[in-house]
């Protein structure tokens, strides 16, 4: 059974800025985004950008209405989550195998809550690492960006641990 990955707007817009956006469609993995995300957050995307990760494989999941009724149901239970937060949260709970992508720390800790498996964007990079799909240099480029970017906000000394592998591994 293939793995899902439910990808939140966080996520996208950080692969986007490390330039792994198209990269990560390589992975064994399909890839699912809510449409409410599409059309209300990843704003930081072209839609030639949006028609080239389609082509690729990303899946555009419109909500059932049962997920629907989850998400607003999820929503009432914790105030800290947005909307969308939780509509991919209630589709991640739908999709069989599925795992999230995010950054969003109440996101994980509630998807976390539900015993919905979560990763990051770095998990992304060990991925592509890993299956081969991208070099080192590609890898070590993001990380740098992500890193000097003060509107990622990811951990410092994973990005740095993860430069010390790639640079070792040379």
């Amino acid at each position: 059974m293939t793995i899902t990955v439910v990808c939140d707007s966080c996520a996208l817009i950080d692969l986007k800025k490390g330039q792994l956006q198209y990269a990560m469609m390589g992975l064994p993995y399909r890839f699912v985004v809510p449409e409410e995300i599409v059309e209300k957050e990843i704003l930081d995307f072209t839609p030639q950008e949006l028609r080239r990760l389609g082509e690729s494989g990303l899946d555009v999941h419109a909500l059932s209405e049962s997920e629907s009724i989850q998400s607003t149901d999820l929503r009432r239970q914790n105030k800290r989550l947005s909307m969308n937060d939780c509509n991919v949260l209630a589709a991640s709970l739908h999709i069989l195998d599925s795992v999230l992508l995010t950054g969003d720390k109440a996101l994980r800790i509630a998807a976390g809550s539900h015993g919905i498996r979560v990763h990051g964007v770095l998990w992304i990079v060990d991925e592509l690492r890993i299956n081969g799909i991208c070099g080192k240099d590609i890898l070590a480029s993001a990380l740098k960006i992500w890193r000097d970017n003060s509107s990622v906000f990811l951990p410092n000394e994973e990005i740095e641990k993860r430069l010390a592998q790639l640079k070792k591994a040379n």
